[in-house]
C-alpha cells in the first residue's frame, strides 16, 4: 500500500509553518502558569524552578505528527508537535505536547513526566 503522506511536502510544511516555534510559545506559557500554579510540583517534576528550567535546561524538537481522533464525532483531524526538556546534564525532565487543528489554532497541551 502506498503510504498517502508526502514525505517532503511533510516536511516543508514542518519548516513553513514553524510549528516547532508555535509550539515552543505555548510551552513557555504553560511552564510559567504551571509554576505561578504549583511552585512545589513544578521542582519537584522538574528540578528546577522556573527561571533555571528556561536559562538552562535544553529544548529538543522531538516530533511532529498528523492524527485523526474517532472519539469525536466527526473525527477530529488534528497535529501534535513535541519538545522534549532535559536539564543541565541532559536528563530527560519531562515532554510537552501541544495539538493543534489544521489553521493551527492550539486546541490543548500536555505535560507529560
Amino acid at each position: 500500500m502506498k503510504l498517502p503522506i508526502d514525505r517532503n511536502a511533510f516536511s516543508e510544511y514542518i519548516v513553513e509553518s514553524n510549528i516547532f516555534e508555535l509550539t515552543r510559545k505555548a510551552m513557555y506559557i504553560c511552564l510559567e502558569n504551571w509554576y505561578n500554579d504549583e511552585p512545589k510540583q513544578f521542582v519537584e517534576d522538574v528540578r528546577a524552578d522556573f527561571d533555571t528550567t528556561i536559562k538552562t535546561y535544553h529544548f529538543y524538537n522531538e516530533m511532529v505528527s498528523f492524527s485523526k481522533n474517532f472519539n469525536f464525532e466527526p473525527a477530529l483531524d488534528s497535529i501534535a508537535c513535541i519538545i522534549r526538556i532535559t536539564d543541565e546534564d541532559d536528563d530527560c525532565c519531562i515532554s510537552y505536547r501541544a495539538i493543534f487543528d489544521y489553521d493551527l489554532n492550539i486546541i490543548d497541551d500536555i505535560i507529560c513526566p
